[in-house]
């Protein structure tokens, strides 16, 4: 009996925990919507996200062993569960677009909802108190068979909805590591290696919930008892809230002219990413050599915030041929082609001068120490040390 009570106290105090973290995070994203100038997707997409988070949490406060809920609206919040998924979609495409907005398309995720709806219809046709204790209400063998159905299959589709919503994040996120290269000389801040572990742990929280849900329909003990509950319900808002309230879209406008959001075997075949650009193979050798030249002459890869936009202004062509020449010419993308003039630089630097590794590492237009040092191993396969020892005469 004390077990059952110790469980219950901290199964409320994580359920409250969560709300209360959540409901401090929703105000945090109502202030940052009138500060922040558009697109504002990425703060809609977590205003709606807790909003669910917050449903979920007084849900289960009001069906709990001691609270009586509104019979009502008993078994209603699992409609909106699917929200979590779709929510977390609408974040990770506002992080990973240059221009993100609704499309018309979009109506399709409200698909989740509605069959979510369907699947739980025998339930909720049920007047309230009858649906909250089936023992009670006068209903046939024949209709609580079709709510078991349909409350499995609800699960299975929620387990479709985990699998299909997270492999989309992930592949968007994929892509985005990849298209950074494309406009960036820096992707310190624009990697979104935190959002991975974002995605990774939501499902990872998901999926507990359906092995508990479906262990406890076999029989089984919950998963979430005593302090475990406290601090599954509280993980989810911290770990999210954190990030929900800093995050800001690493993509500039201007990029939605150069970067596609196509799948990463579309992205390999340059020449159909570029198909309309009307560049002849003439055009492209000028503009490469032009390139070079301008890249030589003036040190331009030593600007520590150098992108494409920028480089694309020096050499006075459309950042769009510029990408096509860097990817289909050259055969690199803007990132590689940065660092490989900035680890050249670097490499005369340490055989001609006594300049430290670090001072050199900022001349050629490094942020980071680090980054100087992975990169210049990449190119040459020696660190700048031992570079130095072996050139330097």
């Amino acid at each position: 009996m004390m077990e059952i009570h110790e469980n219950l106290y901290f199964e409320h105090l994580g359920v409250a925990g969560a709300l209360a973290v959540s409901v401090f995070v929703l105000f945090g994203l109502l202030l940052r919507l009138r500060e922040t100038p558009q697109p504002r997707m990425h703060i809609w997409a977590m205003i709606a996200f807790f909003l669910v988070n917050i449903c979920d949490g007084l849900n289960s406060f009001a069906y709990s062993d001691t609270f009586d809920g509104p019979a009502t609206l008993y078994q209603w919040n699992n409609v909106i569960i699917p929200g979590f998924m779709v929510a977390l979609y609408f974040y990770v495409r506002a992080l990973t677009s240059a221009a993100p907005k609704l499309k018309r398309a979009d109506i399709i995720h409200l698909l989740p909802f509605v069959v979510g709806f369907l699947c739980l219809s025998p339930s909720l046709i049920l007047p309230g108190d009858v649906r909250q204790d089936l023992a009670i209400g006068t209903v046939s063998d024949r209709h609580r068979a079709f709510i078991d159905i349909g409350e499995t299959a609800f699960w299975i589709v929620w387990v479709i909805i985990l699998v299909v919503y997270g492999t989309i994040c992930i592949r968007r996120l994929i892509l985005h590591k990849r298209n950074i290269r494309d406009v960036f000389s820096d992707l310190e801040g624009k990697t979104l290696r935190w959002l991975d572990g974002l995605v990774a742990t939501i499902l990872i929280i998901a999926l507990i919930v359906i092995i508990d849900e479906i262990g406890q329909m076999l029989g089984y003990r919950s998963l979430r008892d005593g302090v475990w509950s406290l601090l599954f319900d509280v993980t989810l808002p911290v770990s999210f809230g954190i990030f929900a309230l800093r995050a800001d879209p690493p993509l500039p406008e201007w990029t939605g002219a150069v970067l596609q959001e196509a799948p990463p075997a579309e992205r390999d075949q340059a020449a159909s990413r570029y198909a309309r650009s009307g560049l002849t193979e003439i055009d492209l050798d000028r503009y490469a050599a032009r390139l070079e030249k301008r890249m030589a002459d003036r040190q331009l890869w030593r600007d520590h915030n150098l992108n494409l936009r920028g480089l694309a202004a020096e050499v006075a062509i459309p950042p769009i041929h510029l990408s096509e020449v860097l990817n289909t010419k050259i055969g690199k993308p803007f990132y590689d082609y940065v660092n490989q003039c900035r680890i050249r630089d670097a490499c005369e630097l340490l055989i001609h001068t006594n300049d430290t590794i670090i001072e050199i590492s900022e001349t050629v237009g490094f942020n980071a120490k680090s980054t100087f040092n992975t990169s210049f191993k990449k190119v040459t396969d020696q660190t700048p040390s031992q570079w130095r020892a072996t050139h330097k005469p």
